[in-house]
C-alpha cells in the first residue's frame, strides 16, 4: 500500500496534475498511512531502547535521505546472476536461486564515510505449492555484507535462514569477535497466532537487550541506544540499512 502511494504522488506530479500544496498533502498523506502499516512492526521493537533510546526518522536530503546526523546516499539494489561460489549455489542446485546486490553510502561523524555491499542469495523452497498456500514466502536465504571506511577494517554481517520464519545473523568487524543480530519477520497475536510483519525488523543483540534497531523498510526509521560508540552505531546502521533494499518478499 505504501508502494501504490507513493508511485501515485509520482505518477500524478510528473503529469502536472497536483500543485505544490497538494502533492505535499499526499505525501502527508502517504507517510501517515505507511506509519500505520508499519504499527505491528514497531510493537516488536525492543521495549527498553524504544523507551530509552534515541529514535531517528526519515528525513529529505538532496540524492538520499538522513536519519538524525547520518547522511544515506548512493543507495541502489540490482538483482544479477547468481555467483556459482555463493553460499547456495553449490547445494542441491536442482532448485533455481535468484540472487541481488545492494549498496549505499553512510556519512557519520568526523567525516567518516562507511560504502556497503550486500549480496542476498535465495533458493525456492521443497514445498512452493504448500507455502503459496499459506500465502507465505519459505524460500531459503543466505546474506552476506560488507561496509568499509577510510582508516577503518571492514565490518561484516552475515546470516542464513528461512523466510517462513524469524533468523539471526553475526556482525562486527572482521577479525574481532561478533554480535548478534536478530531480523524478525513474524510475530504472535495474543501469544499464539503467528503474523508476517509488514515490514521487517533487524535489531543488534549483543546481550540481552538490543541496542540498536532499524526497520527493514520504507519509511525508515531506527532506535539506538545512547550509551553505543560512534563506530559501532555508524557500521551497524550502514549495514542494516542496506538489509532494507532487497527483496525480501514474506508473502507469496
Amino acid at each position: 500500500m505504501c508502494a501504490i502511494v507513493r508511485a501515485m504522488v509520482v505518477a500524478r506530479t510528473r503529469a502536472g496534475a497536483l500543485e505544490r500544496a497538494g502533492w505535499w498533502a499526499w505525501i502527508s498523506l502517504a507517510a501517515m498511512g505507511c506509519a500505520a502499516i508499519q504499527r505491528p512492526s514497531t510493537s516488536v521493537v525492543d521495549p527498553e531502547l524504544k523507551a530509552t533510546g534515541l529514535q531517528l526518522e526519515r528525513e529529505r536530503r538532496r540524492g538520499g535521505f538522513a536519519l538524525g546526523s547520518y547522511v544515506i546516499r548512493d543507495a541502489g539494489m540490482r538483482s544479477e546472476a547468481p555467483d556459482p561460489d555463493g553460499p547456495l549455489a553449490g547445494d542441491d542446485v536442482a532448485r533455481p536461486i535468484t540472487q541481488h546486490r545492494a549498496g549505499l553510502v553512510l556519512e557519520g561523524a568526523e567525516g567518516r564515510a562507511w560504502t556497503t555491499s550486500c549480496r542476498l542469495q535465495r533458493r525456492a523452497p521443497l514445498a512452493a505449492d504448500f507455502r503459496a498456500v499459506l500465502d507465505e514466502n519459505g524460500d531459503e536465504i543466505a546474506v552476506d555484507c560488507a561496509a568499509k571506511a577510510p582508516g577503518r577494517p571492514p565490518w561484516i554481517f552475515s546470516a542464513r535462514g528461512l523466510l517462513s520464519g524469524n533468523f539471526a545473523g553475526q556482525l562486527g568487524p572482521v577479525g574481532s569477535p561478533t554480535q548478534a543480530v536478530e531480523v524478525l519477520t513474524r510475530t504472535l497475536r495474543f501469544k499464539r497466532i503467528e503474523r508476517v510483519l509488514p515490514v521487517p525488523v533487524a535489531q543488534l543483540r549483543p546481550a540481552d537487550d538490543a541496542v540498536l534497531a532499524v526497520m527493514l523498510g520504507r519509511p525508515e526509521r531506527a532506535w539506538v541506544d545512547r550509551t553505543l560508540d560512534p563506530i559501532t552505531t555508524e557500521a551497524a546502521l550502514a549495514l542494516l540499512l542496506t538489509l532494507r533494499l532487497l527483496p525480501w518478499e514474506l508473502a507469496e
